[in-house]
C-alpha cells in the first residue's frame, strides 16, 4: 500500500464508479462537463470544465494541481476511456497507451491493426468519401453491412440486401465521417466482457444479446453469463485475448462483440470500456465483478478487492410503447417492487411520442433483473416488462 493516499481523477463518473473509488479509500477528483449531471455521491472537489471539447485545457488544469503519485485518470465511457489515456500519457501517470484506445475507437483501424491475429479476417473496405461507397458495396457483395467507422450505440448501422435497397440508402445518407463496408456475418451474436492487467486478460463473462435485426440491429436485450460448448468458448477466448494483446490494451474492462458463425467466432468490433446498456451493472449483479474497483486498484498499485463469489444470472430487456399516441405519465414503483427487479426506467418524457427505434438512443425504456437460474430470470423479466407496458 502506498504511503501517500492514491488519487483517482474521474471523468463524468457514474455513481457506481464513485462508490468503487470510495471503497478503495482513494482521494477523488470528479471532472464533469458543465452541463453533465453529477452523481448524487460525488464528493468535493468537483472540477467543472468542458473536457470533452477541450482536453488540452484539462491537462493543464490537472498539471497545475501537482498531484502526488500515485495518481491516474479514469474514464469508463466511450469518450472518457480515450480521453483518460491521453491525460495519463501527457502527465506521465499510469494507464493505457493512447494508441490502444484509438484503435478501439476506429472500426477500420482496429481491423487493420489486428489483421488475422484474432481469428479469420472479415472482408471489409473503408470509404473516406461518399462517392466511394457504391464501388465498395459492389466489391464486398450482398448482403453487407455499412456503418460509420467511429459510430456507437448502433448509430448509422445499415444492412443492405440488394442494389435497390442500396440506392435508397445512399439517397438518404448524410455522410459526415468515414464509413466501413463489411461482409454480413451470419450466426449467433455475443459480447465478451474482459478485464485486462499487465499480466494478461481475464474473460469475465460471455453475454447473449438480442437485436431488432436488419436493417439497424439495435440491441433489445442482454443476458449473462451464458455457457457455450468448450470448443466455442476456447475459440472465443483466443480471439478476444489475441485482439487485446495486439492492440496493446493493458488496463481495465473491454467489451468485444463477436459473431459465432458455423466456421467459428468472428470479430465484429471492440471497445476499451465496459459494455453499455448496463452491462457493468449485470456483471456486479450476476457475478459480483466490480470492474471499476478492480481497474483502479490495478492501475494505482493497490490490493485487489476480494474475489467474486456470487453466481447468478442477470439480464436487461428494452421495452417499446405505442408510437401513435403521446407517452402517458407512468409510475415505475410497482415494477421496481417485483421479484428480481434491480432497476426500471422509462426514457421517453410524458407527452412525447415514442420514436422509431433506429439506434440505441431511441429505445423507450428498460428493465434490469436477476434470477438464480436462466428460467427464473426470464420469468422475472417477462413479468416486469408485461407489467410496465400494461400501465401505458
Amino acid at each position: 500500500m502506498p504511503d501517500i493516499q492514491p488519487t483517482a481523477v474521474l471523468l463524468n463518473p457514474r455513481d457506481l464508479v464513485v462508490t468503487a473509488a470510495q471503497k478503495l479509500g482513494l482521494s477523488i477528483i470528479v471532472v464533469s462537463d458543465p452541463e453533465a449531471p453529477l452523481p448524487d455521491n460525488a464528493p468535493e472537489p468537483v472540477l467543472r470544465t468542458p473536457w470533452t471539447s477541450d482536453l488540452d485545457a484539462l491537462v493543464e488544469q490537472l498539471r497545475a494541481l501537482e498531484l502526488p503519485s500515485p495518481v491516474s485518470c479514469f474514464g469508463f465511457g466511450e469518450v472518457g476511456a480515450t480521453a483518460s489515456a491521453v491525460v495519463n500519457d501527457r502527465l506521465g501517470w499510469p494507464g493505457n497507451p493512447p494508441d490502444a484506445l484509438a484503435a478501439f475507437k476506429d472500426k477500420a483501424r482496429l481491423r487493420a491493426v489486428v489483421g488475422d491475429r484474432a481469428g479469420a479476417l472479415v472482408a471489409h473496405l473503408t470509404c473516406t468519401a461518399e462517392d466511394e461507397l457504391p464501388a465498395a458495396i459492389e466489391r464486398i457483395g450482398y448482403p453487407c453491412v455499412v456503418k460509420p467507422v467511429d459510430g456507437t450505440g448502433s448509430s448509422g448501422v445499415r444492412y443492405l440486401a440488394d442494389r435497390e435497397e442500396t440506392e435508397r440508402y445512399l439517397a438518404a445518407l448524410r455522410f459526415n465521417t468515414p464509413h466501413i463496408v463489411e461482409e454480413f456475418l451470419s450466426g449467433a451474436e455475443y459480447s465478451v466482457e474482459a478485464l485486462s492487467t499487465p499480466g494478461g486478460h481475464r474473460i469475465l463473462a460471455i453475454t447473449e444479446k438480442t437485436t431488432t435485426g436488419a436493417p439497424h440491429f439495435v440491441e433489445t436485450g442482454h443476458t449473462m453469463p451464458v455457457r457455450l460448448g468448450a470448443a466455442a468458448e476456447a475459440a472465443i477466448r483466443d480471439l478476444v485475448t489475441g485482439m487485446l494483446d495486439t492492440v496493446g490494451y493493458r488496463y481495465g474492462p473491454s467489451h468485444t462483440e463477436i459473431m459465432l458463425t458455423a466456421d467459428g467466432p468472428r470479430l465484429i468490433e471492440s471497445h476499451g470500456r465496459p459494455g453499455g446498456d448496463r452491462i457493468s451493472d449485470l456483471l456486479c449483479l450476476a457475478l459480483d465483478e466490480d470492474v471499476f474497483a478492480q481497474t483502479m486498484a490495478t492501475v494505482l498499485g493497490l490490493p485487489m478487492p476480494p474475489a467474486a463469489t456470487q453466481q447468478r444470472v442477470a439480464g436487461i430487456r428494452f421495452v417499446t410503447f405505442d408510437r401513435t399516441v403521446p407517452m402517458p405519465g407512468i409510475s415505475t414503483e410497482l415494477v421496481a417492487s417485483l421479484p428480481g427487479v434491480a432497476e426500471v426506467a422509462i426514457t421517453v418524457e410524458p407527452g412525447q411520442r415514442p420514436p422509431e427505434v433506429r439506434q440505441s438512443g431511441d429505445r423507450h425504456g428498460f428493465v434490469v433483473a436477476t434470477g438464480s437460474t436462466r428460467d427464473k430470470l426470464e420469468t422475472n423479466l417477462a413479468r416486469a416488462v408485461r407489467t410496465l407496458t400494461a400501465t401505458a
